[in-house]
């Protein structure tokens, strides 16, 4: 019974009870007593959690009863399995026991087949190893052949590369000594004087040594290969020769290389080549110096771009390599402090100057390389910019396969260098194991074939594009042509200055202007038209007046000598460039001292070029036909207005037809229409002559700077170069307004250098380029080391990329101190001042508004038009030069501004009726104008013109050409309204010097001047051609006609000397007088002179000969000697001469001769003294005084020089003066010396000087004493007057003598070959 009482019965007995659940068989337990168990497990609170909580003994009985349950039905389940598997054990023990004994069987049975299968293996291996020993036979056999079959191709190269090697070991020697003397001395020359040095004198002078040497080896070869030439192209090294020896160069020297790089060409290669382990300075950066310190510590690559001639002194130790081993280190001492100095360091220098001169400490440290673009190279450069813009595919397409060329030798190089070093380390006994080493050369072998092959479907593809390319060569070659052209202006003034990307600037843009033609040739030649007229205009519109006809005929020359002119309908088929002829025309070289049969008409300069004339071909008998044939004839064309026009006479009509030889002639007997003839012939030879001659000529200066705006960006500058006078201020704001609504302060700043202006103008350029303002920079010169910092400032902003809209307009005098960086990036401006005297007078009318001229009273009116008429001819005036102006003066508006409110402020406070004249001439002529003027002579013209004009004659219609003698006249306006001015004003007749008072020959001497310095210049520009046409000096170069010459002046003058110290001991104190003392002098001078010739002349003939270094004294002394000037020195020790070269040591020989005549005789003077042949004639007069001071006891400071006009010449004096001295030597320029009435008279036509009479200087007491019948006429020892002042001379005259003064006449000593 199941109850809570059977229970505790149950248990009543805790042992009993204990005992009885241990002994409780869980294995057997019948189902109703499971199944009624079943019921009360299965109540919620029976398990041991729950009960735990009642009674812990009843919850371990719950589960007790709940486990043994569960192990019950298991044990159900479990119990016949357990059965079978004693049932399964006792079967296998009993098969086991029968397994034993088949194991025993099988065991003897394995034993058996184990001693077969050991005799089986054996036999195996046997037979593997006997395979494999085969199979290795054969694979060896198989290399080998590949090994062979590999190097059959090579074999007959390595041959001959050893056999090369075999014999260049024999002339190692001499092909390193080549090498290295093309390293360390090839690199500052151009091409043409490398291949001379190398190609024939050092491989010449080597074999003549006879040291061995490879004949004709190119020590280019020695120092790259083709290799290393591609590598260098393919990091942007251009292709041309010149600058693949430069990069051997600089890959090659061991001194630090200092590029001359003015186009960047060298920079470009280094940077790109370098790339980011490069570090580029300039001495304008700040903290340029911790970089450089840095860089040598880390013995990394530094650049410095943009050095100077001069090289900061603070690097010197840099540059001379000054290393310190201190211990295990290197030291280097660097502006007093000691930095450690890494091997590994590189220095690269770079200049952007053209020409620059170096110390020779600096030639010593650095190896001087002259990068300068070459004209093949650029045309190379302009062909692929050309191309790239017309054919881009194709230029795309050719740049890739130089690459891919390139590329293809540079692999194949490498991989036959691989090969043979694995050669070289490969074990012979185990070669054929080196599998590689086969796989390589085989690879070596396939990639070559393919090479090859590629290489040559390449070259049909290039010569395809080539082909292609070369209908746009002439472009280039034009691009090219211009731009060598161009970079030589600024030999002519500093501020012509052009680099290579400014110009290539334009050429995009002209090819962009260019009509479009499917035509190539067509096309090819409209690009060569644009591209001419617009670089062309480019520049042109940045040169001053004077110097445009100089590049016109520059362009004009340089296609002329490559036959690219054309003829005309006027002169027929066009001509062919002959070097004699440009020669001469350039030259213009002369005889010296020949007899003139026709002196009456045609002066002694224009015989001697004429017979030089005779000596080219053709002109042989020029001079025949105009001594004997026809004077009359020649003379008459000679006396023409404008020659040029008009045929000459006989045969030599034929000249107008060849147009060129034609200006042989007029250079010979007309150099004053030399210009004109020179202008017209470029507009009728070179095509569209006429737009490059009146280029912009129809356009006003407003135009001009609209079209140069359009030209400008934010990093080009607009740059005007100022002449007196201009002022382009107003027109860049009336501009500005038009365009942009310009506005000063709001989006325009406007900034006048000066002291303390910099930070103002460095604040106004911040504010335009963040902002898209203007700003002008007026007078940029007067400071010219801020303007160092002035480029550094734009470097930066194009570096930071400006607003679109700003601009940069900057203005200077012409000065050496604007930096080229600056001059170069800019477009170029000039903005002169009218030209004329018409021009000049309108200018300086339209000063005054119409209001305020109405309002002024007539009188003022009348003396206000004198004084601008007279503003006129001050600033024309210069144009005659020294007959002009002694010196050049700055008059500008101001002055004429300035002089009218003074004479407003005047007039109006007087209350007299009277002019005060004397007053206003002063105030003029003294204080306004007068405060320019420096010399003397001219304060004396500028008050006679005062004079003349300042008078109340000018109330009355005065006669305002001053002494012209009915031969042109313009009076004065009757006081009226402004207008009736202006039309006065147009009624001035056609510019004469006239007007000036002036004779009408001083106009043949300024075009005269004009012709001889244009052709200067040219000849300066071009080299000066060969020789002047002898047979002698055609083909000669520059260094051999300079060679002759000096050894022509040596041998002439070698010999010279005045034994001064034998003639004063023959002579005593007593007979030692003033005269004396002046030859003593005299002699002492021309002695000094002398030797310094010899020393310099014989020390340059060591030069020529090699035997001493060439300095750049001896170069400027040679360069003279070729252009037939005067070298320094011997100006500075010599007598004072305009002469050329071979007139000038003619002359010196003439001196000679007087002085040898005194020193024969030292007691005695010449009875004429030719004044003109001493290095300083004041002290032969001087002597006149002393010697009267001795003779009459007066004051030397009380005496002057009184001249007395003779009628005789010198060969006719008899007898020395009895009072004073007789001097020649004098000639009259501006007037003439009229023997029969002994007075001054006007010239004759186209007589430019007179020789003087004798004259007889004595002594007088000074006096203040005028005579109305003498002018008192002041002598110079040259025609440029100043500062060669001599003395002021009395010269007779019927016509007043402030005619003289205003027609410039004075007297000159030494006129030259005039």
């Amino acid at each position: 019974k199941i109850d809570w009482k059977a229970a505790q019965q149950m248990m009543k007995d805790p042992n009993a009870f204990l005992q009885t659940v241990l002994a409780f068989e869980g294995k057997e337990i019948p189902d109703n007593i499971l199944k009624e168990v079943d019921a009360l497990l299965a109540l919620p609170f029976f398990n041991f959690d729950t009960m735990k909580g009642k009674s812990f003994a009843a919850a371990n009985l719950a589960n007790w009863a709940i486990n043994i349950v569960k192990f019950h039905k298991i044990y159900v389940k479990v119990a016949p399995l357990m059965a079978k598997v004693e049932q399964a054990t006792k079967e296998k023990e009993e098969a086991e026991a029968s397994l034993a004994l088949v194991l025993a069987q099988v065991a003897e049975i394995e034993a058996q087949c184990a001693l077969l299968d050991e005799k089986l293996q054996a036999a195996v291996a046997e037979k593997e190893r006997v395979e494999a020993q085969a199979a290795a036979c054969l694979e060896k056999l198989s290399l080998a052949e590949r090994l062979v079959n590999g190097l059959a191709d090579e074999y007959t190269r390595w041959t001959n590369t050893v056999k090369d090697l075999k014999d260049l070991q024999n002339k190692l020697i001499g092909n390193c000594l080549l090498a290295s003397a093309f390293v360390g001395y090839i690199s500052p020359f151009s091409m043409k004087l490398r291949r001379m040095l190398w190609n024939e004198q050092w491989t010449g002078d080597i074999n003549e040594r006879s040291i061995p040497i490879t004949p004709g080896i190119d020590p280019l070869m020695i120092l790259a290969t083709e290799t290393n030439i591609a590598g260098w192209q393919n990091e942007g090294l251009p292709s041309d020769r010149i600058s693949v020896e430069n990069a051997a160069v600089v890959t090659s020297c061991s001194r630090w290389p200092l590029m001359i790089d003015p186009q960047l060409q060298g920079v470009k290669w280094i940077k790109q080549r370098l790339g980011e382990d490069l570090t580029v300075i300039q001495f304008t950066m700040n903290s340029w110096l911790k970089k450089v310190t840095e860089a040598i510590n880390a013995g990394g690559q530094l650049l410095i771009e943009s050095v100077t001639a001069e090289i900061d002194a603070i690097l010197e130790p840099v540059l001379s390599r000054a290393v310190i081993r201190r211990g295990r280190n290197l030291i280097i001492k660097i502006g007093g402090e000691e930095i450690d100095y890494e091997p590994s360091f590189q220095l690269y220098l770079q200049s952007k100057l053209p020409n620059p001169h170096y110390r020779p400490e600096i030639a010593a440290q650095c190896t001087i390389i002259n990068f300068i673009v070459t004209p093949d190279g650029l045309e190379d450069q302009i062909l692929a910019m050309v191309v790239n813009v017309e054919k881009p595919e194709l230029e795309q397409e050719k740049q890739q396969l130089v690459r891919q060329q390139n590329e293809y030798k540079v692999t194949l190089s490498q991989l036959e260098d691989d090969l043979l070093s694995q050669l070289s380390t490969a074990d012979p006994a185990t070669i054929l194991d080196n599998i590689p080493l086969i796989e390589g050369l085989e690879k070596t072998k396939a990639t070559s074939k393919e090479i090859a092959t590629q290489v040559a479907l390449a070259q049909e593809t290039e010569k395809a594009i080539n082909q292609s390319r070369e209908l746009y060569r002439p472009v280039a070659a034009e691009g090219s042509m211009l731009f060598f052209l161009i970079i030589q202006l600024c030999f002519i003034e500093h501020m012509y200055q052009y680099s290579l990307e400014s110009f290539v600037g334009f050429l995009y843009k002209a090819i962009d202007r260019t009509e479009a033609t499917d035509d190539l040739e067509v096309r090819s030649q409209r690009l060569i038209a644009m591209i001419r007229m617009t670089i062309f205009r480019w520049v042109n519109r940045g040169l001053f007046e004077s110097h445009k006809l100089i590049f016109c005929s520059m362009l004009a020359f340089k296609l002329f000598g490559l036959n690219k002119l054309h003829g005309s309908e006027s002169t027929g088929p066009k001509e062919e460039f002959n070097p004699g002829y440009f020669a001469f025309l350039l030259r213009a070289p002369m005889v010296i001292g020949a007899e003139n049969p026709l002196q009456e008409w045609l002066p002694n300069k224009c015989w001697g070029l004429v017979l030089k004339l005779c000596e080219l071909e053709d002109f042989e008998n020029f001079g025949t036909n105009m001594e004997k044939d026809a004077p009359s004839r020649f003379k008459e064309w000679f006396n023409e207005l404008a020659p040029e026009s008009q045929k000459l006479p006989l045969d030599w009509k034929k000249l107008d037809s060849l147009p060129f030889r034609k200006l042989l002639v007029i250079r010979c007997l007309r150099p004053d229409r030399m210009c004109g003839a020179l202008g017209d012939w470029i507009r009728m030879a070179l095509p569209r002559g006429r737009d490059y001659m009146d280029c912009d000529g129809s356009s006003s200066f407003r135009q001009i700077l609209q079209n140069s705006f359009e030209d400008s960006t934010s990093t080009t500058p607009i740059f005007f170069i100022l002449s007196p006078g201009a002022d382009p201020v107003k027109e860049v704001e009336a501009m500005g307004k038009q365009l942009c609504n310009l506005k000063l302060g709001t989006n325009y700043w406007n900034v006048a250098m000066g002291q303390g202006q910099d930070v103002i103008a460095m604040a106004k350029l911040d504010i335009g380029h963040r902002e898209g303002h203007w700003v002008m920079l007026q007078n940029i010169h007067l400071m010219p080391r801020w303007c160092i910092e002035l480029e550094k400032k734009l470097d930066v902003f194009a570096v930071e990329n400006s607003h679109p809209d700003f601009r940069v307009f900057l203005s200077a005098d012409p000065s050496n101190g604007i930096p080229i960086g600056i001059l170069e990036r800019s477009i170029k401006l000039t903005n002169e001042p009218p030209q004329g005297m018409l021009a000049n007078l309108r200018r300086a009318f339209a000063l005054f508004s119409k209001e305020d001229f109405e309002d002024k009273d007539a009188k003022v009116k009348s003396i206000l038009f004198a004084l601008c008429h007279w503003h006129a001819l001050m600033l024309e005036r210069k144009k005659f030069g020294p007959l002009g102006y002694n010196m050049k003066y700055p008059f500008s508006a101001g002055d004429l501004r300035d002089s009218a409110q003074v004479l407003y402020n005047y007039l109006d406070s007087s209350s007299s009726v009277k002019i005060p004249w004397d007053d206003l001439r002063c105030i003029f002529g003294d204080i306004m104008y007068g405060g320019h003027i420096v010399d003397d002579w001219d304060r004396i013209m500028c008050s006679k013109y005062l004079l003349y004009f300042m008078r109340d004659e000018l109330l009355d219609e005065l006669e305002m050409i001053p002494y012209a003698d009915g031969k042109l006249s313009w009076p004065s306006p009757p006081p009226g309204p402004h207008d009736k001015y202006l039309e006065h004003i147009e009624t001035m007749p056609p510019e004469s010097p006239l007007m000036f008072g002036m004779h009408p020959n001083a106009e043949i001497n300024f075009r005269t001047v004009q012709c001889d310095q244009t052709f200067e210049m040219l000849m300066m520009l071009t080299g000066g051609a060969t020789g002047g046409g002898a047979d002698d000096e055609v083909g000669m170069s520059p260094m051999q006609i300079a060679e002759q010459t000096c050894n022509e002046i040596l041998e002439d003058v070698v010999e010279r000397k005045f034994a001064t110290e034998d003639a004063s001991r023959t002579m005593t104190d007593e007979e030692k007088g003033p005269y004396q003392f002046v030859f003593l002098q005299e002699c002492e001078y021309m002695n000094g002179l002398i030797y310094e010739m010899v020393r310099g002349l014989q020390e340059l003939q060591l030069g020529f000969k090699g035997e001493l270094t060439m300095s750049e004294v001896m170069e400027d002394l040679a360069n003279c000697l070729f252009a037939e000037k005067l070298p320094m020195w011997w100006v500075k020790l010599g007598f004072a001469s305009t002469r050329p070269l071979r007139s000038w040591q003619k002359n010196l020989g003439d001196r000679c001769l007087q002085l040898d005549e005194w020193i024969n005789d030292p007691l005695n003077i010449p009875k004429v003294v030719d004044i003109s042949r001493l290095f300083n004639p004041q002290s032969f007069l001087t002597a006149i005084k002393q010697l009267t001071c001795q003779n009459q006891s007066l004051e030397l400071d009380k005496l002057q020089v009184f001249t007395e006009v003779t009628k005789k010449e010198a060969k006719q004096v008899e007898a020395a003066s009895k009072d004073g001295a007789f001097c020649s030597g004098m000639f009259l320029e501006g007037a003439r010396w009229d023997v029969l009435s002994n007075s001054l008279e006007d010239s004759r036509p186209k007589e430019m000087f007179v020789e003087m009479p004798v004259i007889n200087c004595k002594a007088g007491i000074q006096s203040d004493k005028v005579d109305k019948n003498q002018y008192i006429c002041p002598t110079y020892c040259v025609p440029i007057r100043r500062p060669y002042f001599v003395f002021p001379a009395q010269l007779r005259s019927k016509a007043p003598p402030d005619k003289w003064v205003l027609a410039g006449v004075a007297m000159i000593l030494d006129i030259g070959g005039s």
